[in-house]
């Protein structure tokens, strides 16, 4: 069992979790066995978590498997792909005809054999070895574990009939009124019915995960590796993850790209919608980045690998999904809450149903046994658990499938609840691609010399005006300059020739001229100045605009100059905004606005950071590099705000969602349990209804996954 156990942690398979209550069943045999950092998904049937001790995995497994999970590594999955029936399907498919028999015996003559004692008794006796057995076993973990599911309930509901009716058989059996007595019927079909919901829950379940299972499957599984071979390379197809930094692959049209890399050979149609949202294909060729996940359109390339595994995008978006999923709403969390008392109060309330009813209201102890019977079966704490986990589930594959990546699943929350958004200028609401042109030159100066500075300074900034720099001196080498020294906000400086090179902006080096920009010193002296061109992003009018029609305030906080913010957000019709902010400022700006609402920050993912994590909301744009952006909540992989647009219209109908199935299962339970407590519900209706209760709350998820691809759109 060590071999499952890699440095510690640890990632299985978990089938048969079909609730937050399964979920903390097996949760509980995982610490108590000494896992830790534990995280169980029951939507997707996984659960991760760090075990200390190898040796313990064989006894987790064994109670997991007692409990009436299967269980296995993560890696076995794809080889052990399941065919067939699954365990739940087979129980209910078991217990169905006995069931359908039993039931008959209500629309048969009276003398017909159907109506005879024993009879019953044995057609609904494997029914209820069957109960006993599924629904026993996982109560029994439970309860080993320190947590109370509503299996529990099923097992003392479908007991109390069953054991009823043996006691009519065996002491009155010879009574006239033996009828009042008798429910095998009433055992079998509760039995029945809940199996049958679980199936098709599950089924159900498996259908709001698929966007996001279709997002993981998107992890390139081969690789053509091309290995030396003498003079000659010899074409192997290996596994993607056994792919390492400096291996050379071969990427036809139709493949996916197994590894991040850098093409060293070709030029092709990339289908890179997982990163841009965008489905046009992107030509690229020598000397491009490719990223895996991506689909080859057109074309065939050779690639050296880069990255690979978990470090690649797409192993670096996958892991980012689920760590997400380990996250909770503030809603999930206060039914989470209701949901760990839900039980016990159900044994409480069936057991004042049968006083009120015995005692008081002399219904008869039939009548309030079945009644208190009915109220067992009825209560419904699985929809309440259900209800957020199946909405998010559907909104992180369709964000993740257009380039959205969420990191903490309580943003869908807090994102539309947000009253203020302010934006990053340059490279945000702006194209970024900045275009530099040198003014005027002091005399005396050379012109090239001043290109070789102004390279060597930006190879070592990550702010955009460095790649308008090496834009213009791509042609050229750097020059030689000692201590180059990055000063975030105002610019860069270094040694040069014995004398500070500072390149930056009027506050940084003092000068101020009209029409210019940055400006160049040597010293004290001014040897050049520049002036600085960007476009406003196409789709950036219409962004803004929906955002302000959702009636929510936009700012626009930017280090550059007062004229060309003041420009843009003439442009966009923003009237709050703010120039020449540093990244302190406007750190200081967002930790102010937070005193009045709920803010999100939009902006690089690098330049800022400080800014993206002050927020509620840190939501940082630009390419896969911007996986790497902790400070943000959200990463949009994409430079478009098209994905803003589509990540707000995500996030305000999951919020909706999981208020109406929240709504739905507080509803079902405060209306059903009392009219089953007051005998207008049979038991067998009662088991109906709570088996699709569960449904209307997934179907409800289900429906947004597909009317949200064209809101979005």
């Amino acid at each position: 069992m060590e071999d499952l156990v890699e440095n510690g942690k640890v990632n299985l398979s978990v089938k048969g979790m079909t609730c937050n209550h399964c979920a903390s069943t097996v949760n509980g045999i995982i610490q108590q066995e000494g896992g830790k950092e534990i995280h169980v998904d029951y939507l997707m049937g996984e659960a991760s978590f760090d075990l200390n001790n190898p040796q313990k995995m064989e006894r987790i497994l064994k109670r997991l498997g007692d409990a009436g999970y299967e269980s296995k590594a993560e890696q076995e999955q794809s080889e052990n792909t399941q065919t067939g029936l699954s365990s739940i399907e087979k129980k209910f498919l078991f217990t169905l005809p006995f069931s359908l028999v039993l039931m008959a015996h209500m629309v048969v003559p009276h003398d017909w054999w159907l109506n005879n004692i024993w009879v019953q008794f044995a057609l609904c006796l494997p029914v209820f070895g069957m109960g006993l057995f599924h629904f026993g076993k996982s109560t029994w973990e439970g309860i080993k574990s320190k947590t109370i599911n509503m299996d529990l309930l099923i097992l003392l509901g479908s007991s109390s009939a069953f054991f009823y009716s043996f006691y009519g058989a065996i002491f009155h059996g010879d009574s006239p009124n033996i009828h009042n007595f008798l429910f095998f019927e009433t055992t079998s079909t509760i039995i029945s019915l809940v199996l049958l919901g679980y199936v098709i829950e599950h089924r159900a379940v498996q259908k709001t995960t698929t966007v996001l299972r279709e997002l993981f499957k998107s992890k390139p599984e081969k690789a053509k590796k091309l290995v030396k071979n003498g003079l000659n390379q010899d074409l192997i197809v290996v596994k993607a993850s056994d792919l390492a930094a400096d291996d050379i692959v071969l990427i036809n049209a139709g493949d996916r790209v197994p590894a991040d890399g850098v093409i060293i050979h070709g030029e092709v149609q990339l289908d890179e919608a997982m990163l841009t949202g965008e489905s046009e294909a992107i030509f690229k060729k020598k000397g491009d980045h490719v990223f895996s996940g991506s689909i080859m359109v057109e074309g065939s390339c050779t690639v050296k690998v880069e990255k690979t595994g978990s470090e690649s995008t797409i192993g670096q978006i996958i892991d980012l999904i689920k760590q997400s999923r380990a996250d909770k709403p503030a809603v999930q969390k206060m039914a989470d809450k209701i949901s760990s008392v839900f039980v016990p109060a159900i044994i409480g309330i069936a057991a004042l149903t049968f006083i009120i009813n015995y005692f008081f209201a002399e219904a008869g102890i039939s009548e309030a046994i079945i009644r208190s019977v009915a109220v067992l079966v009825i209560a419904c704490p699985c929809a309440m658990g259900l209800a957020t986990p199946t909405a998010v589930s559907v909104g992180l594959g369709l964000a993740g499938k257009i380039g959205i990546i969420i990191k903490k699943a309580s943003s869908f929350e807090e994102l539309n609840a947000v009253q203020q958004f302010i934006f990053d200028k340059t490279g945000t609401l702006t194209e970024g691609k900045l275009k530099l042109v040198l003014n005027e030159l002091s005399e005396g100066t050379d012109q090239e010399e001043v290109w070789k500075i102004l390279k060597a300074l930006e190879e070592r900034s990550s702010h955009p005006i460095a790649q308008a720099v090496l834009n213009v001196t791509e042609h050229l080498s750097a020059a030689n300059l000692d201590q180059i020294e990055e000063v975030k906000g105002k610019g860069m400086q270094a040694n040069y020739n014995g004398k500070v090179i500072k390149f930056g902006t009027s506050a940084f080096t003092g000068q101020s001229k009209a029409n210019a920009d940055l400006y160049l010193m040597q010293g004290n002296v001014l040897i050049a100045n520049f002036s600085v061109s960007d476009q406003l992003k196409p789709e950036a009018k219409a962004s803004i605009s929906f955002i302000q029609k959702l009636g929510k305030s936009i700012s626009i906080l930017s280090g550059d100059n007062q004229k060309k913010t003041e420009s843009v957000a003439k442009e966009l019709a923003i009237k709050d905004f703010h120039a020449h902010k540093l990244p302190n400022e406007k750190l200081e700006f967002i930790q102010k606005a937070k005193d009045k609402n709920l803010v999100a920050m939009i902006g690089d993912g690098i330049n800022d950071s400080p800014s993206l994590a002050a927020a509620h909301v840190g939501i940082s744009m630009g390419t896969a590099n911007a996986l790497a952006a902790e400070s943000a909540k959200i990463v949009i992989l994409g430079s478009s705000l098209k994905q803003v647009v589509m990540l707000l219209k995500i996030s305000k109908n999951v919020v909706k969602t999981i208020k109406q199935n929240l709504f739905w299962a507080f509803a079902y339970n405060l209306v059903a349990i009392p009219l089953a407590a007051m005998g207008y519900l049979d038991p067998m209706v009662a088991a109906l209804s709570m088996a699709f209760s569960d449904v209307i709350v997934i179907g409800n998820s289900l429906r947004l996954r597909l009317i949200l691809p064209k809101k979005i759109r």
